[in-house]
């Protein structure tokens, strides 16, 4: 009989615990439109943060990663309720693995995939699959709104070039990395500027940034000096090689550039025809990524947004 009322008072002690635990998980934190934000997918978001960053929480940072995961659960949810209004299906198998890829390579794991890396820990990589699947389709939507505003003087950049290369015989050129944050206010950039310390710049990049360029810790790659704007150059001329720039305001976007090397190209070995190509499309993503942003802020100021 003892052990009977033993055995039941542990199933009832082990039930209650499991549905305090449910509550505590289930219980409610914020509702955007007819949506809703849960304490565990809170729990989720922060997890997933640190696994991006191979880290793990402290007590004194673990607000900060809440509200981060707050704003991040809150543009997803604003951007897929937008795709779905436009019915936007398709999306690039291979670009979402091309973008996993490059998440895995940048965290250098070692024997291990991003999903297992995942699982370690208590984060749901379906979760962050869906997640990476919603921003290529709202990129292809901010395309497919504002493709006509995307008109480039093509034939002016090609002279411009050309008149710059007249008299110069090496082209100097920068390996840079960036950071882009669209949304941003002062406690997440301190965020962000404290991870760059604590993590790297690759590792930060990946957790924090809106660019495509996220996937690969931030890589942009080879930039010619001339292909870039004033506002960068200003900044990128002063640092020296793995340094990153003072936060550039660019809109309604901050922009932190890291430069990992740089070096002179002779004239006669470069590729013009690729720099060309380089400014223009560079110039068309600086132009999406403005659209991107007064979209998304548009719809953020539409959005019924209630925080319990």
């Amino acid at each position: 009989m003892r052990i009977k009322f033993i055995i039941f008072f542990f199933i009832i002690c082990f039930n209650l615990s499991q549905n305090v635990s449910s509550n505590i998980n289930d219980k409610i934190v914020a509702k955007i439109g007819n949506q809703i934000i849960t304490n565990f997918d809170i729990i989720n978001e922060v997890n997933t943060i640190l696994a991006l960053s191979k880290r793990t929480a402290n007590k004194t940072d673990l607000e900060d990663l809440r509200r981060i995961a707050f704003s991040s659960i809150k543009k997803l949810l604003i951007k897929e309720n937008e795709v779905k209004k436009y019915k936007i299906r398709n999306y690039n198998q291979l670009d979402v693995d091309n973008y996993i890829a490059g998440v895995e390579k940048n965290l250098e794991l070692e024997n291990i995939n991003l999903e297992d890396h995942f699982q370690r820990y208590g984060a749901n990589y379906e979760i962050f699959v869906q997640g990476v699947i919603t921003n290529f389709k709202w990129n292809t939507l901010i395309y497919s709104l504002y493709k006509k505003q995307l008109d480039i003087d093509e034939e002016l950049i090609k002279a411009e070039l050309n008149n710059l290369l007249k008299d110069i015989k090496e082209i100097k050129e920068f390996n840079l990395s960036e950071i882009v944050l669209e949304n941003w206010d002062e406690n997440i950039l301190k965020t962000v500027l404290q991870s760059i310390k604590e993590n790297g710049f690759e590792k930060t990049a990946i957790q924090y940034s809106n660019s495509i360029s996220s996937a690969q810790g931030g890589s942009i790659g080879w930039v010619a000096s001339n292909s870039i704007s004033n506002v960068y150059l200003n900044e990128i001329k002063n640092l020296k090689k793995s340094q990153n720039s003072k936060p550039i305001k660019i809109n309604n976007n901050i922009v932190i550039i890291k430069l990992n090397d740089k070096r002179f190209i002779n004239q006669n070995n470069l590729d013009i025809a690729k720099v060309e190509k380089n400014i223009i499309d560079r110039k068309k993503e600086e132009k999406l990524n403005i659209f991107s942003n007064s979209h998304y802020l548009d719809l953020e100021k539409k959005s019924y947004i209630e925080i319990k």
